[in-house]
């Protein structure tokens, strides 16, 4: 360990009780405790910045998830690190690496939960959770493997300026797609428009959502991106092209899943127009990571994709992060400096 590392405690955010509905503060609390000890074979990380995703509302839910934070567990997140005691060949102190780290200071891991080493002179560490992490690497399968984009073609994004929608928006301009953005709030368009270029932006609270959509697609939809579910997406679903493609990439909207909301049918759609519609987990995707991780680079580099992000001093901000993040306050990428 470098001799200069002389930390005193470790400061950790742990889910104490289960959350209906979008995560208060009770769910969590922040403990303070020794600093663990570098596993054998393993390595001591030190956090320098832990992602805030909303996937993290069903890791707590009530009910049981794909993934599961259980109470007393330190909260689950992606984290950019820093090794700074190693008891492994090939992964040396100093090094900064991306992997599942947790809302905490100090993590002991082992490689296998670490996903890749980064390079901070290609980008600032929040934006490897951001653009070229786990959100870049969502839009990327999303929109390129499960969308199967063709130039020229009609796409609608909701929640369009978050940190994966913001993603899409650089690849659609890339494969030649003509975007629509839902979002809200001024701010929000505005960043739509002119930072993210979107040809056309649209506030999914105003009123008269299913006429803006209409208005703004006049060739039907050929591909919906979809972060919410819900209202918005019973708007989309009737200017869907024969052939489209869906790509459910999350549920927002939708306050939980214990009793399954009710709403518009959609089986007749699948039949009648020939619609693909793709759930997915980027995680079952790990093998492909190196070739879209390339590309999303190679973008970056150019400046085709923003890279935004909104960072929380402190993990007493972690309470309160989720809810934060669900009232949309954010611009970008949100992540939590401990």
């Amino acid at each position: 360990m470098d001799v200069s590392f002389q930390p005193t405690h470790n400061a950790a955010v742990r889910v104490v009780s289960r959350a209906d509905g979008i995560p208060t503060p009770e769910v969590f609390a922040v403990t303070r405790g020794p600093i663990p000890s570098c596993p054998e074979g393993g390595l001591l990380i030190r956090v320098i910045v832990a992602a805030v995703d909303p996937a993290m509302r069903g890791w707590v839910s009530r009910e049981r998830n794909y993934l599961t934070v259980e109470d007393g567990a330190v909260m689950r997140a992606e984290a950019i690190g820093e090794i700074i005691e190693s008891r492994r060949s090939g992964w040396g102190v100093g090094e900064t690496v991306f992997g599942v780290f947790g809302w905490q200071q100090y993590a002991a891991v082992m490689p296998s939960d670490v996903y890749w080493k980064i390079d901070v002179e290609v980008a600032p560490a929040p934006v490897w959770l951001g653009t070229l992490g786990f959100n870049g690497l969502t839009a990327w399968f999303g929109l390129l493997h499960f969308g199967r984009p063709k130039r020229g073609e009609t796409l609608v994004v909701s929640t369009a300026a978050g940190a994966v929608g913001s993603v899409v928006a650089g690849l659609a301009r890339e494969v030649g797609l003509r975007s629509v953005g839902l979002t809200r709030g001024a701010d929000k368009l505005r960043r739509c428009r002119e930072t993210l270029g979107y040809s056309e932006a649209i506030d999914y609270n105003a009123p008269g959502l299913d006429s803006a959509l209409a208005s703004a697609c006049p060739r039907g939809v050929d591909i919906f991106y979809d972060n919410t579910a819900g209202p918005i997406a019973d708007a989309v679903f009737p200017l869907l092209n024969q052939g489209a493609r869906v790509v459910q990439c999350g549920s927002v909207s939708v306050p939980n899943w214990r009793d399954v909301p009710q709403g518009p049918r959609r089986e007749r759609d699948m039949i009648v127009k020939r619609l693909s519609w793709h759930g997915f987990v980027i995680t079952d995707h790990r093998d492909s990571f190196p070739e879209a991780l390339a590309h999303l680079k190679r973008l970056f580099v150019a400046g085709i994709l923003d890279a935004e992000t909104d960072i929380l001093e402190g993990l007493d901000c972690a309470p309160g992060a989720l809810q934060y993040l669900y009232a949309g306050r954010n611009r970008g990428r949100l992540c939590i400096k401990p």
